[in-house]
């Protein structure tokens, strides 16, 4: 699938244009739906039944972390921890096997090609502008193994 991305880097266009993509979530639809405050705001989390499967077989809670990490761009990233391994007091839980949270992060410094490999990372913010921002909508898929999510502000 990856061939047919038209741009895969930073900036691309990526899977607009993949229509295998798009097949894949006519096949597999988020049914599981969850509505809930959070920070204020309405927040949904939407996952497939791919997702719902691999969370039930999971020994622990899945943590979701929504991370909005500041470099020299902004960039969405969603982090998949078992919650053993991982503990945020902000988390809101969804249901007994799933557990969500957003954090804003610094970058320790401004190298693309530092950022592109390793995202790493100075420290998080705890800041009340920062605090204002709030996500609409999560989506979780589980595919070919692996964790997959994209979230709305």
């Amino acid at each position: 699938m990856r061939s047919l991305l038209i741009n895969h880097s930073y900036l691309g266009v990526g899977e607009l244009f993949a229509p295998w993509r798009r097949l894949d979530q006519l096949l597999h639809p988020y049914r599981h739906v969850h509505n809930t405050p959070y920070l204020g705001r309405d927040f949904q989390v939407r996952w497939t039944e791919r997702a719902e499967r691999a969370l039930q077989a999971g020994a622990s809670p899945m943590l979701v972390e929504m991370q909005l990490y500041f470099s020299c761009m902004v960039k969405k990233r969603v982090l998949f921890h078992q919650a053993a391994e991982q503990s945020a007091d902000d988390a809101i839980t969804i249901n007994p096997s799933l557990k969500v949270v957003l954090r804003s992060v610094e970058a320790q410094w401004c190298d693309p090609q530092e950022f592109a490999r390793n995202y790493p990372a100075r420290r998080t913010f705890d800041n009340p502008a920062i605090k204002k921002v709030t996500p609409r909508r999560l989506d979780i898929d589980y595919r070919q193994g692996q964790w997959q999510g994209e979230f709305q502000l």
